[in-house]
């Protein structure tokens, strides 16, 4: 009789054993699960705020290009207009040298 309960407890023993393992792994999968989501979403979050911190410097690259060409172009410019007015003093000279003696 003692050989039947010491037998009974243990099957018990070894099938609760065997129950907890399954909880434990199946707590262990969502647990798992879980985890893999909160990273998922954590990777999103960072790859959204990298893209919209992209799209940013970008534009503002953009911008100071346009502001430097800008500036290149206005600087052109105004080279070219000092140009036109040396070359007309250099004209005015040639035509009348009476003019530069007069200035001296």
């Amino acid at each position: 009789m003692k050989s039947w309960i010491g037998m009974s407890s243990l099957a018990i023993a070894l099938v609760a054993a065997s129950g907890c393992s399954r909880q434990d792994q199946e707590r262990t999968r969502i647990e798992g699960r879980e985890a893999q989501d909160k990273a998922q979403r954590q990777l999103d979050l960072t790859r959204d705020k990298l893209r919209q911190d992209l799209r940013r410097a970008d534009d503002q690259t953009r911008e100071d290009l346009d502001k430097a060409r800008t500036q290149v172009r206005q600087a052109l410019s105004q080279s070219e207009r000092d140009a036109e007015k040396a070359r007309d003093r250099l004209r005015e000279r040639e035509n009348n040298p009476d003019s530069d003696a007069t200035h001296q």
